[in-house]
C-alpha cells in the first residue's frame, strides 16, 4: 500500500510540475489578452485555442524529424498515405487526381501540385492522363512509392503514438472524444 501511494504522490507531483510549467509559459500572453481581447472573448476558452496551436507547432517539427532519415516530411506522406489508401480501396476515389486530393486534404491544388511535382521528380509518382477528364491527369504510386511508403508508416505510427504516449488509457479517450469534438466544428466551419 505504502509503494502504491509514493507512486501516486510522485504521479500528483509530475502533474503539478507540468501545471506550473504551463502556467509560467502562457502568463505574459493570458496578460496580453486581457489587455487586447475583445469584450466577451471567453479568456479560457481562447487560452486552450492558443495552448493548442502551441502543441501543433511543436508537432509538426517532431513528426518532420523522425520522417527526415527517410527524406519525407509529414505532408509529403500524407500525400503518399492518400495514394496507399486509395489503392487499397479504403477511400472512395476512382482516380487520384490533384482536384481529389485538394478536396480531401481541404488545401489548394497548387499546393497539392507542388508536392506531387517533387514526389514525380524522385520517381515515387507517376501520372498519366485521366480517363474521365483529359484534361487532367491521374496518378498513381511506383513501386519505389509503394516501398517508401511501407518503410514510413512504422516510423509515421510510432510517432503518433509516442505524442500521446504520457497519457493513460482514460485520458487518451477522452482526449479523443474532444479533438473529434473540435475537427468535426473546424470541418463545418470552412
Amino acid at each position: 500500500m505504502k509503494q502504491r501511494n509514493a507512486a501516486s504522490d510522485r504521479t500528483a507531483s509530475r502533474e503539478d510540475d507540468i501545471d506550473q510549467d504551463l502556467a509560467l509559459a502562457m502568463q505574459p500572453h493570458l496578460a496580453l489578452m486581457k489587455r487586447t481581447a475583445r469584450r466577451g472573448t471567453h479568456q479560457g476558452r481562447a487560452g486552450i485555442g492558443m495552448l493548442l496551436l502551441w502543441l501543433s507547432d511543436d508537432i509538426g517539427p517532431r513528426v518532420d524529424a523522425s520522417l527526415a532519415a527517410l527524406g519525407l516530411s509529414e505532408n509529403k506522406l500524407d500525400v503518399l498515405m492518400f495514394f496507399g489508401l486509395a489503392e487499397r480501396g479504403l477511400i472512395d476515389s476512382k482516380e487520384v487526381t490533384p482536384s481529389a486530393m485538394a478536396d480531401y486534404f481541404g488545401i489548394t491544388r497548387s499546393t497539392v501540385t507542388g508536392v506531387l511535382d517533387w514526389l514525380e521528380k524522385r520517381g515515387l509518382l507517376q501520372r498519366a492522363l485521366s480517363t474521365e477528364d483529359r484534361r487532367s491527369f491521374s496518378l498513381t504510386l511506383t513501386d519505389a512509392g509503394r516501398a517508401l511508403l511501407a518503410q514510413a508508416l512504422p516510423t509515421f505510427w510510432d510517432t503518433c503514438e509516442a505524442l500521446v504516449a504520457c497519457l493513460d488509457e482514460t485520458e487518451c479517450a477522452a482526449l479523443q472524444r474532444i479533438l473529434a469534438k473540435l475537427w468535426n466544428q473546424l470541418r463545418r466551419q470552412t
